[in-house]
């Protein structure tokens, strides 16, 4: 009898979570969202690793916003200032002043006098002004940052940070932050951009795993037969997610039927519904027909076009 060895259930949330960091490493700045914080210079908002590159979304309210380092070591501080300019949003420019433990300005970033350039944030699909940015090797010590304006109002991003790193818990961190993202600062519906994140996982990260799998089917008949097993398994989840998708991209080219783009992707999300019943049917259970290799490897690459435009749409 042939030996089935347990399939882990970790090694399929591995797979989801690697996925979600290949996503996010589109935008490498670990998003941080801040708004309707209480901040003040008593109770600033706390960064944490200032060389890990971080992006911090707020608004002042009135009043300016305070952030702070605390490092027990030298390290090289990096600041960026950017405003949203998508659609609905304002741009009032912002500047941003660095101190350090004993109130003298050892960095300031004059966004008044300075050029802002148009930056079309890719993963997100939104429109930035790119503002001044510095870079500075301090020493140990507590540093202070203060983002203000003229009317202390209005919309920013501060990027803290030059290294770039997205380990697997902020990786799970963005699934929840992007949405909630999207809603707060750039007013657009959570609740559509969560079940098109949740959709497009279930179906990638199946996706993923029968990919794996079916490479790794190639070395034993056993691992053939194990993939086929597994494949009945993932395929009710790659429909799920694939209709989720679905449903959740027709309600978004309903509202907005003209945008060239978002028809291009359609164009897409057609050829993958197709796919995606070409390859359940060959791995749904266990047969003498080759595994579709080429088929799924098909999808998955269709499948990250479209998560990328179709986030960028939405």
């Amino acid at each position: 009898m042939l030996k089935i060895p347990n399939i882990n259930s970790g090694l399929i949330a591995l797979i989801f979570v690697l996925l979600l960091v290949s996503i996010s490493m589109a935008n490498a700045h670990q998003p941080r969202l801040d708004i309707g914080t209480s901040v003040s210079i008593e109770n600033p908002i706390m960064v944490d690793d200032p060389e890990i590159s971080k992006a911090f979304y707020g608004e002042l309210d009135g009043k300016p916003v305070y952030y702070q380092i605390h490092s027990p070591q030298p390290f090289q501080l990096y600041v960026n200032l950017l405003v949203p300019t998508s659609p609905g949003q304002g741009g009032e420019l912002v500047s941003a002043e660095v101190t350090d433990s004993s109130g003298e300005m050892i960095m300031f970033l004059n966004g008044t006098n300075s050029t802002w350039t148009p930056y079309f944030e890719e993963f997100g699909g939104d429109y930035y002004l790119k503002g001044p940015e510095a870079t500075l090797n301090v020493p140990a010590g507590t540093y202070n940052i203060r983002v203000f304006n003229t009317q202390n109002q209005g919309k920013y991003s501060i990027a803290i940070g030059k290294i770039e790193s997205f380990p697997a818990n902020e990786a799970i961190s963005a699934l929840f932050t992007l949405p909630l993202l999207k809603e707060q600062f750039f007013s657009k519906p959570v609740s559509t951009l969560f079940f098109e994140f949740l959709g497009i996982i279930l179906a990638m990260g199946s996706l993923m795993t029968l990919l794996t799998l079916m490479v790794k089917s190639r070395k034993s008949d056993e691992l053939t037969s194990i993939t086929f097993l597994v494949g009945g398994i993932l395929t009710p989840l790659l429909w799920i997610g694939t209709i989720i998708t679905t449903l959740v991209w027709a309600g978004v080219i309903y509202q907005n039927p003209k945008n060239i783009l978002g028809l291009f992707n359609s164009l897409i999300l057609m050829i993958i519904l197709i796919l995606t019943w070409r390859v359940n049917s060959k791995t749904r259970d266990a047969g003498k027909e080759k595994l579709p290799f080429i088929s799924t490897f098909i999808l998955v690459i269709l499948w990250w076009i479209f998560s990328l435009l179709a986030i960028t749409v939405t």
